[in-house]
C-alpha cells in the first residue's frame, strides 16, 4: 500500500463542475506544482473591467465608433476557451447604447472556426441568460454564409462569415492564451480562424508546413497573415483578456486590434511565465482550460515546446490529463475521419520532436481507448483511474521519482 498524502489541486472540466480536481501523490515522491506567475490573480473587479473598455488603445471609445452606425456584430470566442464574456457584456452594450445602437441592431456571432456549434446552455454560460433571452445570436458556419475577399499576400484564400462582413461596426472579445501557430489567441485571431470558411481555416492551420513562421508566446508569420486579413475585412474594436489559472480575468486591453493585442501580449507573457524544475522523471500536463474535448489535447505539448531541454529526462514520462467530458468532441478540419487535416498525433512533427523516447500516458475518466487512438498512437496508455496511473508510474522507478505538475495548458515555461 502506497502512502499518498501529497496533494495538488488543479482546475478541471472547463465550464462544468467540479471546478477543481485533487491529485494525490506518494509521500516518497519529490513533487512540485509549477504554476504561472499570476495563476490566482489578482482578479479584476467590475470597475476595472469597465475602465478597460472605456480607455481603448489606438481607437476612439466604443460609444464614439457606434455613432451613425446602422448595426453591429460582437464576435466572441467559443466554449473551448474559458473567457467569461458575460462579465463584459453590460459595459459593451452600455457603450453601444450611448452611441445610438439598441439590442435589436446587434448580432452576437459565435467564433467557432471549425468547432462544434454552441447550443443554448453553452450560450448562457458564455454570455449570460439575459443576453441569450434578449439578443440575436448566431453560430458561425465554416461552409456556408461566406463572402470571398480574394487572397492574402501569402496566398491564403479569404472566405469570411457574411453576417460579420455586412455589419457596420465589428467588435471582438477574446482570451489571450498561448497558441502554437499564432503565438497568442485574441485580437485578429477571432476573425481568422474564428469566423472564416473551411478553405481559409485549412490554409491557416497548415501554414507552418508551407514555411510560414509559427510559435508559442511570440509574434509569428501566421499572426501577420491573420492581421493582414483582418485589415481587409475589418475589425473596429478588439477586447482582449488575460486569464488566471482557473479562467478568471487578471488583465484587459481594448481598442485597435493590433495596438491592444500587442499590449495584451506583453501582459500575457508576464502573467503566464512559469519557473520550472529541471531533470524531472515525470511531467504532468493538465489540458485545462482546453479540456472539454479530447481533440484539443495536442495543446498539452505547449509546455514541452516552450520548456528548457533539461526539464524532462530523455526517457521520462509525459502524462497528459483532460476531463474530456465531451469525449472526442468535434473539429471539422482536424478531428474527424476524412477531414482535410486529420492525422494521428504519432505522425506529427510535434510528436517526433518532443516525445522521442519518452513514454506518454493519458488520464481521463471520460474517454475510451477507441477515442484515444483516434488521435494518439497505440503505445500511449489510457488510465481512467488516477490510482492505477500512479501505481503504474511508481512501479516504473526503482527510486522515488522526481515529478512536476503543470496545472493548466496556458503556461509559458
Amino acid at each position: 500500500m502506497i502512502d499518498m498524502t501529497n496533494q495538488i489541486k488543479i482546475p478541471w472540466a472547463a465550464w462544468r463542475d467540479p471546478e477543481f480536481l485533487e491529485l494525490t501523490f506518494p509521500d516518497s515522491w519529490e513533487i512540485k506544482a509549477c504554476r504561472m506567475n499570476k495563476w490566482d490573480g489578482p482578479v479584476l473587479n467590475k470597475n476595472q473591467l469597465k475602465e478597460g473598455i472605456l480607455n481603448p488603445v489606438g481607437t476612439p471609445r466604443l460609444s464614439e465608433l457606434a455613432k451613425d452606425k446602422e448595426d453591429a456584430v460582437i464576435v466572441v470566442d467559443d466554449m473551448t476557451r474559458t473567457t467569461p464574456v458575460s462579465l463584459l457584456m453590460p459595459y459593451i452594450l452600455e457603450e453601444l447604447s450611448k452611441g445610438g445602437l439598441s439590442k435589436n441592431q446587434i448580432t452576437i456571432l459565435l467564433a467557432l472556426g471549425a468547432h462544434k456549434p454552441m447550443m443554448k446552455q453553452d450560450q448562457i454560460l458564455k454570455l449570460g441568460k439575459d443576453v441569450v433571452d434578449t439578443m440575436c445570436i448566431e453560430n458561425h458556419h465554416p461552409y456556408e454564409n461566406l463572402t470571398n475577399f480574394g487572397e492574402s499576400s501569402i496566398g491564403t484564400p479569404i472566405d469570411v462569415n457574411t453576417t460579420y462582413c455586412n455589419a457596420d461596426l465589428k467588435i471582438s472579445v477574446g482570451g489571450v492564451i498561448p497558441h502554437p501557430l499564432a503565438g497568442f489567441g485574441g485580437g485578429a485571431k477571432i476573425v481568422l480562424p474564428g469566423v472564416c470558411g473551411i478553405r481559409t481555416l485549412e490554409a491557416n492551420h497548415s501554414a507552418a508546413m508551407r514555411g510560414i513562421g509559427a510559435g508559442i508566446g511570440r509574434m509569428t508569420g501566421v499572426r501577420e497573415d491573420i492581421e493582414e486579413i483582418a485589415d481587409k475585412v475589418g475589425l473596429d474594436f478588439s477586447i482582449n483578456l488575460i486569464l488566471t489559472e482557473k479562467g478568471e480575468i487578471s488583465g484587459i486591453t481594448a481598442g485597435h486590434f493590433r495596438d491592444s493585442h500587442r499590449k495584451a501580449m506583453e501582459m500575457a507573457t508576464e502573467a503566464y511565465s512559469t519557473e520550472v524544475t529541471l531533470d524531472n522523471d515525470i511531467c504532468f500536463f493538465n489540458l485545462f482550460p482546453e479540456d472539454s474535448e479530447l481533440n484539443q489535447s495536442v495543446k498539452g505539448f505547449n509546455g514541452l515546446m516552450t520548456a528548457p531541454n533539461k526539464m524532462l529526462k530523455r526517457r521520462g514520462h509525459i502524462v497528459l490529463m483532460s476531463s474530456s467530458y465531451e469525449g472526442k468532441g468535434y473539429h471539422s478540419l482536424i478531428a474527424e475521419t476524412g477531414a482535410k487535416l486529420y492525422n494521428n498525433l504519432g505522425d506529427s512533427v510535434v510528436w517526433k520532436a518532443f516525445v522521442k523516447k519518452r513514454k506518454v500516458l493519458f488520464f481521463s475518466p471520460n474517454i475510451s481507448e477507441p477515442d484515444l487512438y483516434h488521435f494518439f498512437p497505440k503505445n500511449v496508455k489510457l488510465f481512467n483511474s488516477w490510482e492505477r496511473l500512479i501505481n503504474e508510474l511508481d512501479s516504473a522507478y526503482e527510486e522515488p521519482p522526481k515529478a512536476a505538475v503543470f496545472p493548466c495548458s496556458i503556461q509559458l515555461s
